[in-house]
């Protein structure tokens, strides 16, 4: 592509996601959007035309970070300030905290900007996300959510055997999402919202993704004190074909765990960030005239080498913007009811 025919593209916010964990040794690369952006497969499709942080001192370790990059993007520390400049915008990505989802996306709609991603949650209420929705809807712009679960390719083939019953049918589900604070509400605080809304919205979207619509029958939050943001969450849902699907959102453990654990009538599926493992059931080995579930190599996965969900969504994005197809894998509905659900979590009553 042309430099003219590049996407214009606004990146507002350089925390961790928006640029910082780019510096993860460990990390599959890219892993934040500007990693992306200025990896040798964005450079060819987007052209960042200016970058946005609260923080003067962010600005001046993004241009650290990225010196290699010949700097042709302006910096901004307000976006009253980008309006005022009349910076032309094809593409603007929404990487700050939380809490500021919603007015800077309000903001962006109220310009007319076409495309805009923005990070998970997309707000803190669904009354929120609707508005969007409303001023989405009025100015023909279209928003992505940055589940990037969902454009993993490992995840995406997990779906397509589920569709096709390959494993057969699924009876149960469990998904676990653990952190290693003792009190992970503290890290949320300012954030606006808890645990369940930050780190278990991956695991209901995943869960919405793979299963369908989730109807709740029982739920317990707790939280250390009546006014304080939750330190655990757990919720019991059915799908409309009727089995049960289980939620842990937790933490006081000594690591991280993002898991979902499917159980189908002859085999146990584990896609867990740990990796991918397939069990199956098998003549036992330990009780006579029983069958067992034993591990097999999981054969068709896509290689992990090959396998990035951050790629995976900007491709979606560029192609949908280039013309050349008209299909979100998450819209905006679809996180509207993920709020939804995590407000019913939060406001669900025990029948006495």
């Amino acid at each position: 592509m042309s430099e003219t025919s590049k996407i214009k593209t606004l990146l507002i916010g350089l925390g961790r996601i928006g640029t910082k964990l780019e510096a993860d040794a460990y990390r599959m690369k890219p892993c934040t959007h500007a990693g992306v952006l200025f990896s040798k497969w964005g450079k060819k499709r987007f052209d960042l035309q200016a970058v946005c942080d609260s923080e003067t001192l962010a600005l001046a370790a993004f241009s650290s970070q990225w010196k290699q990059e010949r700097k042709t993007w302006k910096e901004f520390t307000a976006w009253e300030d980008i309006q005022r400049e009349g910076l032309a915008i094809d593409f603007a990505i929404i990487a700050t905290r939380s809490n500021s989802h919603f007015a800077l996306a309000k903001a962006l709609l109220r310009q007319k900007v076409p495309n805009i991603l923005i990070e998970k949650p997309v707000c803190l209420k669904s009354l929120e996300a609707k508005e969007l929705f409303a001023l989405a809807k009025r100015s023909r712009s279209r928003i992505w959510i940055n589940h990037e679960r969902r454009y993993h390719p490992r995840y995406q083939r997990v779906r397509d055997l589920l569709k096709q019953k390959t494993f057969g049918q699924v009876k149960s589900v469990k998904a676990n999402v653990f952190t290693s604070a003792k009190n992970p509400g503290i890290a949320f605080q300012k954030y606006g919202g808890g645990p369940l809304l930050h780190d278990g919205t991956h695991a209901i979207d995943l869960l919405f993704w793979l299963f369908g619509s989730l109807r709740l029958h029982f739920a317990e939050v707790k939280r250390p004190r009546k006014t304080s943001i939750e330190d655990r969450a757990t919720a019991w849902f059915t799908n409309q074909e009727g089995y049960p699907i289980f939620l842990d959102v937790s933490g006081g453990r000594d690591y991280f765990q993002f898991e979902i654990e499917i159980f189908t009538d002859r085999a146990r599926l584990i896609l867990s960030n740990d990796g991918f493992r397939l069990f199956a059931s098998k003549e036992s080995k330990l009780y006579q005239g029983f069958r067992s579930l034993e591990e097999v190599p999981w054969k068709g996965l896509p290689k992990l080498k090959s396998s990035n969900a951050f790629l995976g969504i900007y491709s979606e994005i560029f192609q949908n913007i280039s013309g050349k197809i008209d299909f979100q894998e998450g819209t905006l509905e679809e996180n509207i009811k993920i709020l939804e659900c995590i407000e019913s979590m939060y406001q669900f009553r025990r029948k006495k």
